[in-house]
């Protein structure tokens, strides 16, 4: 091209490796053919921000050293709260609109195709998948018969290391968006918070899953955060719908890790002492009536959540973490019961959440006394069916059921509100047989932690529900 003005550096960079034409389109990506590498090469058409990103890691260059031009028209746009120096007038530079609206994009594909990435994800994990739920479990994770809250003990574990990967790594930058010219985001939670936030996205205390230990029947907790999590569980998320989906959300490609560089970079998902891991306690609560018993679902508001929104989830389901950040607050819920009741209370219920700066819950008094004393009278049941994690984004699942005699769930039922600040509750109950657990399953609107605990109730049917 001696003369001529390139129209970018591929060619160049590419001779400086050595490289053929195919053999850049081979590193790339299975669908990138050596014509499209020429037709990259010469301008005639530019390659997507996903592919920008693979020739930079066949090239070892940053993106911007492509030499691939922006677009020549600014985006127009609302100013955020990320608005900086870089920006002139009302006008944001187009470069940085283009970075962020194609993570909008991305974003919008995860949250509108979970079902089918956590299925693809857990392709990845083939040896641990938990039948078709979207979940794995590591070995011994699920035990062999469902286990009564009662015999689960809890430990701290104070001294725990801190994890090797918080999302700052530069394998998880590839999935931020530009901030401004000069910076990316620094974390997938600044971006949420500046581009995408739901209603609910607030960063809270939580306990740390560490250790599942079921032939002593332990689980082993350290402290974290939700947005100390989030960094990894949805960057970790966003890259598998980046590489996995086209822009019309269709799949694009079945991915194996090495397409996957940030979740591999984590390791094995089993290893909890590589990254913060916020499990979830998430309850199929059954309404038992003689030899006739139905269950509740929770429709989830993609405008409220920032994860799975728009699913069906057993309710009640919440992240373990305390009520209040005073001590004696900490001390009281570190319980798994307590956690389910307060969840029960919150999205049935309506009770105010308890969001980490009011006082400690009263748990002798309302429905946790009558939920107490139901248990005591054995009229109410409540089992661990194991802990797993959700393949998409590796959050953790402590996954349980609750059994309710129909005269303490009528009861209860009588207060029960239509909506609650994460989704609405569904009108009807929904039958436990074998072609009602079977049908949601097979429907793809049951999020993962959902649908693993309806397989495995199902699966434990006899000794959950005896005759």
């Amino acid at each position: 091209m001696t003369g001529i003005e390139a129209p970018n550096r591929l060619a160049e960079l590419r001779l400086a490796a050595a490289l053929t034409q195919q053999e850049v389109a081979d590193r790339v990506g299975p669908a990138v053919s050596a014509g499209q590498v020429s037709r990259w090469e010469r301008g005639e058409q530019a390659p997507s921000f996903r592919y920008r990103h693979r020739l930079a890691d066949v090239f070892g260059v940053p993106v911007a050293q492509l030499g691939i031009p922006a677009p020549s028209a600014p985006v127009p746009r609302q100013r955020s709260s990320a608005e900086d120096e870089w920006s002139v007038g009302d006008e944001q530079d187009p470069r940085v609109s283009q970075s962020q609206d194609e993570w909008r994009r991305v974003r919008r594909l995860l949250n509108g195709n979970r079902h089918h990435l956590a299925q693809t994800a857990s392709g990845l994990y083939p040896h641990a998948a938990v039948g078709s739920t979207g979940l794995v479990a590591g070995p011994g994770w699920i035990p062999d018969t469902p286990v009564d809250l009662a015999e689960v003990t809890i430990a701290e574990m104070p001294a725990a290391p801190p994890p090797l990967f918080d999302g700052s790594e530069r394998e998880a930058a590839r999935v931020l968006p530009d901030e401004s010219l000069m910076r990316t985001y620094p974390r997938y939670t600044r971006a949420i918070r500046d581009l995408m936030p739901p209603r609910l996205f607030e960063d809270r205390h939580a306990w740390r899953l560490l250790d599942v230990d079921w032939s002593r029947g332990q689980l082993g907790f350290g402290d974290t955060t939700y947005f100390g999590c989030a960094d990894v569980f949805e960057a970790v998320a966003h890259e598998l719908a980046y590489v996995a989906l086209d822009a019309d959300g269709n799949p694009a490609s079945d991915p194996v890790l090495r397409d996957l560089p940030y979740r591999r970079l984590l390791g094995s998902p089993f290893d909890l002492s590589r990254r913060p891991v916020m499990p979830a306690i998430s309850t199929l609560t059954i309404r038992r009536d003689g030899d006739r018993a139905e269950f509740l679902l929770h429709r989830r508001d993609p405008r409220a959540v920032a994860a799975a929104g728009g699913m069906l989830q057993v309710i009640p389901s919440g992240i373990f973490q305390p009520s209040s950040l005073l001590p004696a607050a900490r001390q009281a819920d570190f319980d798994l019961w307590r956690n389910i009741q307060r969840e029960f209370s919150e999205e049935l219920l309506g009770m105010a959440e308890a969001d980490g700066h009011g006082q400690p819950v009263d748990y002798a008094s309302g429905p946790f006394g009558v939920l107490d004393e139901a248990r005591a009278a054995e009229k109410l049941t409540v089992s661990c069916l194991g802990v797993a994690l959700d393949a998409l984004t590796l959050v953790g699942e402590i996954l349980t059921v609750l059994v309710v005699d129909a005269e303490v769930f009528d009861g209860l039922a009588a207060d029960f509100v239509e909506r609650n600040d994460e989704g609405m509750v569904m009108g009807e109950r929904f039958p436990f047989t074998q072609d009602g657990v079977r049908s949601l399953l097979d429907s793809g609107k049951v999020a993962p932690a959902g649908a693993g605990c309806l397989e495995l109730a199902w699966r434990w049917r006899d000794v959950l529900l005896p005759s």
